[in-house]
């Protein structure tokens, strides 16, 4: 009886995980080069935070922003973004989203971080195309 338990258990842990991977490509996080491009990028990036994060940003700067951490088992997204150098003068924005739920986030994760990327890389284009 009690090595039943223990595989039930293990069984719905694994398929929780297994419930937290992406299930489809994501998105490349979006690169931006120049002023402009990279202004109309991070503004959408935080845009997007406030529009679908659970929570309140937390920390705000020109190249890092974080919204507080989910608590409670709540299902709620929170939010990081992070604008990393790269070589040559251009950026990466790299955005993670979580939650702290067992059972998986709404909405879910990986769906709002390959829109997060869709978004953002397209409000750069938008701005280089002026």
């Amino acid at each position: 009886m009690r090595h039943r338990l223990t595989i039930s258990v293990l069984s719905l842990l694994v398929a929780a995980c297994a419930a937290d991977a992406p299930q489809t490509p994501i998105a490349p996080a979006p690169i931006c080069a120049g002023t402009p491009q990279c202004t109309a990028e991070w503004a959408e990036a935080r845009t997007f935070v406030l529009q679908n994060a659970g929570y309140k940003i937390q920390t705000y700067s020109p190249d890092f922003m974080q919204t507080y951490n989910p608590s409670g088992e709540s299902p709620s997204l929170a939010a990081q973004v992070n604008m990393q150098p790269l070589a040559g003068g251009s950026y990466k924005l790299v955005a993670s989203f979580w939650c702290d739920n067992l059972f998986g986030c709404i909405p879910n994760q990986w769906k709002t971080l390959d829109s997060f990327n869709l978004a953002v890389a397209a409000a750069g284009r938008r701005d280089t195309a002026r």
